[in-house]
């Protein structure tokens, strides 16, 4: 996606350098570019969400070939005459048909992109930390979404009153660079978040039943608030297993579908909620921060700083505004 990106934009910028005598080649590049980006997305939330894909997957490609050939055939033949016959009004008509045939095209890609990602978080509402690990998808889908609100307005300004300025379609890109921005961005900040370590289809082939899966992950909350395994900086799944006499496998199911976490997600979660109530009781208070995480089970102030930012959206210091 950054690499459509990326070569959409460098075609944009050729765009303008073609308005003051360039060459409007990478323009073409960039349109081609634009039909490949909402498929793109469609593809990676169904990967992400455990669809697997297919080659059949490929077919919806089609139509950004079928627009590639139209741009490659009328803006970038070598045909002098081919490429003036793009010029005509006729052919500035079929062109504005069939932007909006492009339009149409993303936002279909695009509400199915919204779609499937309600659907998946849908099934995973009781994930300890949804609004955190959600977040990286709806920001995606709003920037797109403020690119297309853009192309639209460029457009209906065009057709209609007869009127468009290269801005409104700039902004478009715009925004559309911002996306470039915001994954590079979120990739630094956080690799993890772009791979879903585990889904809810993984353990389909486990014979625990649904009512099975409810009963001990109440059997597992039990646990954790009473006994407080977690205080072990060295708790593994392996232990959870002989206390509860429940499979490793099957915990991990428990806990995936159950909470929406893997195994040290879920583990962390309960280490920084009991550091949250020791440090809102001045329990420990002689300590430092990550002196109290220490009491609550975190064995690395990395793991700690990065389970409550998680969690809480801030980092400790921030949090208790210490």
């Amino acid at each position: 996606m950054i690499l459509f990106l990326t070569i959409g934009q460098t075609g944009r910028f050729s765009y303008v350098e073609f308005l003051n005598g360039g060459n409007p080649t990478w323009m073409g590049i960039a349109d081609i570019v634009i039909y490949t980006l909402p498929v793109t997305y469609f593809l990676y939330l169904k990967d992400q969400f455990n669809n697997k894909l297919k080659l059949i997957n490929l077919l919806h490609f089609i139509p950004a070939l079928v627009q590639g050939g139209f741009i490659v055939l009328g803006l970038l033949n070598p045909n002098e005459n081919i490429r003036a016959s793009f010029q005509t009004e006729d052919a500035q008509r079929l062109f504005r048909i069939f932007m909006a045939i492009g339009i149409l095209y993303h936002l279909v890609y695009y509400v199915s992109s919204i779609i499937l990602t309600k659907k998946f978080f849908g099934k995973i509402t009781n994930r300890l930390s949804f609004q955190v690990e959600n977040k990286y998808y709806v920001r995606f889908l709003t920037l797109l979404g403020l690119g297309y609100l853009f192309w639209i307005y460029y457009y209906i300004r065009g057709v209609f009153f007869n009127y468009a300025s290269i801005l409104d379609y700039g902004m478009f890109w715009g925004a559309l660079s911002l996306t470039i921005c915001f994954i590079a961005y979120s990739l630094l900040q956080n690799p993890n978040q772009f791979y879903l370590e585990e889904t809810l289809e993984k353990y389909s082939s486990s014979k625990l039943k649904k009512a099975d899966i409810s009963r001990l992950k109440k059997q597992l909350e039990l646990l954790m608030l009473e006994q407080r395994p977690y205080l072990n900086t060295k708790l593994t799944r392996k232990d959870i297993a002989k206390m509860t006499q429940i499979s490793e496998p099957d915990v991990s199911r428990i806990v995936n579908e159950g909470f929406g976490y893997n195994f040290f997600e879920w583990v962390n979660y309960y280490r920084v909620k009991d550091f949250m109530e020791r440090v809102e009781s001045k329990l420990n208070s002689n300590l430092t921060l990550y002196g109290v995480a220490q009491e609550s089970g975190f064995g690395s102030k990395s793991t700690f700083y990065k389970a409550f930012r998680d969690i809480t959206g801030k980092t400790p210091t921030e949090y208790f505004g210490k």
